[in-house]
């Protein structure tokens, strides 16, 4: 069996999970080859690994020009594998990632390479209604997507949507861990040191309006010596921290926020989950996603507080019991919460910790899935 692995992007949270998905396929000893394509920028280099797709980090940084080569790479990419294919012997082709935007253009030219190929998607966002401000524009593209899938891959939850009801196969699949712990001490001490003793509670990764801060910022005035620890950069150029900062400011708990906005390097993110008591992944309801951020906190065992949003996220930590699940907007319940959580032994959850980290390994999500092609 031969895979081929499809992925557009050279950072973020797809990008790291098409790094170890392809290195437990070039493990597994039922694929007789595996092969990764990439954009040309990408600095991850291995036997296997093709760099052939558009650069996602245009030189300049004009917004017009930058939206412009969005567009562009969004529809050159899919050509690029699509010409890729017709070259290739029978292979399983699994995006990890794809081009919604444009999708009702690119996808009807796959139809005809299903008689050589099988097709797969990884379905890290399942509900993808919300990619366009119009939801019939959303539900069209992915439609074009799903209708030349064999098998689509979710983790633990899939919304009832129209296009996932098409004549492909529906695998639960597991996530997968991030094993990578090394930590930048530098920003470990320098968290530990503006914490001034204090506990730490952390929303970590990107900043976006999901996370839901207004109400973390609200459970403060609850909590005492309890500090909040904010620390990604901004997910896209429509968010500003300021307004939360303000926000904090009009609630009086500045002083117990904590910024590091910027890109964070895997060592200085492992830092800061190093750096929390608590880790917040308390979502507002749009979240459907399985949260990447579970898979990175899995190796240090942290305590986590959730929302009540009905997602693969919740699904995981209330199957594995690994902390408290909580309604969404409850700034008491919140701190609550939080001051029962720190008043447990740091190690509490380490034994379901273990449990979690054994049934989400890359190797099972690799063992599933080949039994799902056969």
């Amino acid at each position: 069996m031969k895979i081929i692995i499809y992925n557009i992007n050279s950072f973020g949270g797809n990008y790291e999970y098409a790094k170890y998905l392809y290195e437990a396929y070039q493990n597994n000893p039922s694929i007789e080859a595996a092969l990764l394509l990439m954009p040309e920028n990408a600095v991850y280099n291995k036997p296997g690994v093709l760099r052939m797709l558009c650069t996602d980090l245009p030189a300049t940084q004009n917004k017009v020009f930058k939206k412009i080569h969005y567009l562009y790479r969004s529809l050159v990419n899919p050509f690029k594998l699509l010409f890729f294919l017709k070259k290739q012997p029978a292979s399983v082709i699994i995006f990890n990632d794809f081009d919604q935007r444009t999708a009702w253009f690119w996808a009807p030219f796959f139809k005809p390479l299903k008689k050589k190929h099988k097709f797969a998607v990884i379905l890290h966002d399942p509900d993808r209604d919300k990619f366009f401000s119009i939801q019939s524009l959303s539900e069209t593209s992915m439609s074009s997507i799903m209708a030349f899938m064999d098998v689509a891959f979710f983790h633990g939850f899939l919304p009832d949507k129209p296009y996932y009801k098409y004549l492909f196969k529906r695998v639960d699949i597991p996530h997968g861990i991030y094993d990578d712990t090394y930590i930048d001490d530098a920003v470990y001490q320098q968290v530990k040191h503006e914490a001034s003793g204090n506990k730490i509670i952390g929303i970590l990764g990107n900043i976006r309006d999901e996370k839901n801060y207004r109400v973390v910022i609200d459970s403060l005035t609850h909590l005492d010596n309890v500090k909040l620890l904010i620390a990604g950069k901004a997910a896209n150029s429509g968010v500003s921290t300021d307004i939360y900062k303000q926000y904090a400011a009009e609630k009086g708990v500045s002083d117990k926020v904590i910024w590091k906005e910027g890109y964070l390097s895997q060592g200085a993110f492992n830092a800061c989950i190093t750096a929390c008591d608590i880790v917040l992944l308390y979502y507002k309801p749009s979240f459907t996603s399985q949260s990447g951020v579970l898979n990175t906190i899995a190796p240090f065992k942290k305590k986590l507080i959730i929302s009540n949003a009905e997602s693969s996220l919740k699904k995981s930590v209330e199957q594995y019991s690994l902390g408290r699940v909580l309604p969404h907007n409850q700034p008491i319940l919140l701190a609550k919460a939080v001051e029962e959580l720190l008043s447990l032994s740091d190690n509490h959850f380490s034994a379901k910790w273990d449990n979690y980290i054994t049934n989400s390994s890359w190797q099972k999500h690799v063992s599933i899935a080949v039994e799902a092609f056969k």
